[in-house]
């Protein structure tokens, strides 16, 4: 983590040619903006006074998520993230994007320091009423645009998220989180496929209620089967929060349970994960074998930022 002054918010554009070991240079002297240019990859994690959670696990889901689908070499990608962790302030709330972008001056890698906004609530849930419309859902990046259309109309319904379900109605995940929720003591989350993000947080959670002593299952439901449920929507920005509604459903659910105190002890347990940031957390760079595109980060996608 940088000891120098604070950068100061805004975009950051990694060149690899400056100096010995690259450099990350400000929007504005990095030549042509690239923002215009369609977001393909992005990662993005919450820092607390220069603390935060898995970067580890954020850098390798990045990574592999770049080399998969634009080739970029790892130990490339593994310099602009040990630069961009290395401006990360130590003091404040702050929720930085990394980003991969494609346009006519080639591949470029972006960091977005960002203040955080305030922790959210309750989480109302909103079905959109079609099936889940990501190209790639597996793949943080290219379907943000979508999913950020999908949030507004949330919003204008009066909900928080849009819930995404398979074509068979079954629940997948939230616009911007992951849902987990609880029969009495068992944590349950939906099956493992392409068509989830790994989700970072639901990692932590979930291994954090297994090495407290409770299942943790994988099950496919419905929205119905979740009524009178505690359900969980979890991410890196907000950590857990329990969905306090549902909108749009075919039947009126009843009110969920209160699972406030629940929600705090277990966010709790992962708050005290929070390390201090810096370079070294970022793991050298682990290049696939030719011809095989990158790997995802978890055989098992139970996990989400």
């Amino acid at each position: 983590m940088n000891t120098s002054p604070p950068a100061p918010a805004g975009r950051y554009v990694w060149d690899p040619a400056a100096g010995p070991h690259g450099a990350l240079l400000p929007e504005r002297t990095a030549g042509p903006a690239p923002t215009a240019a369609p977001l393909l990859v992005a990662d993005s994690w919450l820092v607390e006074d220069g603390r935060v959670r898995a970067l580890a696990v954020h850098a390798r889901r990045f990574r592999d998520t770049c080399g998969r689908l634009l080739g970029i070499p790892s130990g490339q990608v593994t310099g602009f993230l040990r630069a961009a962790v290395d401006l990360l302030p130590a003091r404040g709330r702050w929720f930085p994007r990394v980003e991969a972008r494609s346009d006519a001056y080639g591949r470029r890698l972006i960091l977005w320091l960002r203040p955080a906004p305030p922790r959210g609530g309750p989480v109302t849930l909103w079905n959109p009423g079609m099936a889940d419309p990501r190209e790639l859902p597996w793949a943080k990046g290219p379907d943000l645009d979508l999913l950020g259309r999908l949030r507004e109309a949330a919003r204008a319904a009066g909900a928080d998220e849009p819930l995404l379900l398979s074509a068979s109605g079954h629940v997948r995940e939230g616009g911007t989180t992951s849902l987990v929720w609880w029969r009495g003591t068992t944590l349950c989350a939906p099956p493992p496929g392409p068509e989830l993000l790994p989700g970072v947080t639901r990692a932590l959670l979930t291994a954090e209620v297994a090495e407290a002593g409770h299942q943790v299952v994988h099950e496919t439901a419905t929205a119905a089967d979740l009524a009178g449920l505690p359900v969980w929507a979890v991410n890196a920005l907000h950590g857990i929060r329990p969905v306090g509604g549902w909108l749009n459903q075919a039947d009126e659910f009843p009110p969920p349970p209160d699972s406030s105190a629940e929600v705090r002890r277990w966010q709790a347990r992962l708050d005290r994960l929070a390390l201090p940031a810096h370079p070294g957390l970022v793991p050298d760079a682990a290049d696939p074998a030719p011809g095989t595109g990158g790997t995802l980060l978890f055989a098992d996608p139970q996990q989400r930022g």
